[in-house]
């Protein structure tokens, strides 16, 4: 999505993911960061670069049966399909939909416990 994303993310302890999204949100948003510098250098004309690029909260939901991974799963895939971004979740370059339902390479690796 373009102004948000979802994530399922398994951590072995309870507690870990605070600390988890806090290197997420520091890593990606400096990678971001200097890939628009590079790519786009007047980007942040407008923006200001010292602008926040994540919010600073994130909203989590456990889960705790297969029931309910599939759901929040299809959720996810079909959220590109919803905005009306794409025709199929499987089109959406980023979705773990590829993955799934094409058992083809989805962009990111997927590892299932």
């Amino acid at each position: 999505m373009p102004d948000h994303i979802h994530l399922i993310v398994w951590l072995a302890e309870t507690g870990q993911l605070s600390g988890f999204m806090h290197s997420l949100k520091r890593k990606s948003s400096f990678r971001i960061r200097n890939w628009y510098r590079s790519e786009s250098p007047n980007y942040f004309d407008h923006l200001g670069e010292g602008d926040r690029f994540w919010l600073p909260k994130y909203h989590s939901f456990e889960i705790y049966d297969h029931p309910k991974l599939e759901e929040k799963l299809n959720y996810m895939h079909l959220n590109p399909v919803r905005a009306g971004l794409v025709d199929k979740a499987t089109d959406w370059q980023w979705s773990s939909a590829r993955k799934y339902i094409l058992n083809q390479i989805a962009g990111v690796p997927i590892h299932w416990i």
